[in-house]
């Protein structure tokens, strides 16, 4: 006898909260620089009220607390057959939020709180992994500030990390780096 597959559903608020509230309780206690995948391999349908509640509020979260937390989410394994990426664009558009999903090795970016400056730094972190603000400002000759205010702006949407070094000659300089 053949054991039925188990799907789960994020239809409606109602049934979402419980796992909101246990997604930000482990977000809470899991250790500085933690990344929590989400993988959708198990989800049929979702809706705009489970997708607020599982995946937007958990980014808010995140967001609010990017300088005491550094953790990071990323969606991997959105359904065709049940919409998944198109349902969720919609919703995080609507509540202008932006989240990484992975599809093997690359990526996608869902949701519009990174605009089209932004989203051309985050390609790059992407593509060469790890990068200084002075890296990038040299590729696209643009002033180093500019670069800089972007790359912490990609960095508290949760879209990069980053560390601090020291440097030899004084002053210090962050490396930032692509999630996976």
């Amino acid at each position: 006898m053949k054991q039925e597959e188990k799907f789960i559903d994020l239809v409606g608020r109602r049934p979402a909260v419980p796992l909101k509230d246990a997604i930000i309780e482990s977000m809470e206690e899991a250790p500085k620089g933690t990344i929590f995948y989400y993988d959708l391999n198990e989800v049929r349908e979702v809706n705009g009220s489970g997708i607020h509640e599982v995946i937007v509020k958990p980014l808010e979260w995140l967001y609010e607390n990017y300088k005491s937390h550094e953790k990071f989410l990323i969606l991997k394994n959105l359904s065709v057959e049940y919409d998944h990426l198109y349902n969720i664009q919609i919703t995080c558009n609507k509540e202008k939020v932006s989240i990484i999903a992975q599809n093997d090795e690359s990526y996608e970016v869902i949701g519009n709180k990174a605009g089209d400056a932004l989203l051309e730094l985050l390609n790059l972190t992407y593509l060469h992994k790890q990068v200084t603000a002075r890296d990038l400002a040299k590729i696209l000759d643009k002033k180093h500030t500019l670069i800089a205010t972007h790359l912490t702006k990609l960095y508290e949407y949760r879209l990069i990390s980053r560390q601090e070094e020291q440097l030899q000659e004084g002053g210090r300089q962050y490396i930032y780096s692509s999630l996976f």
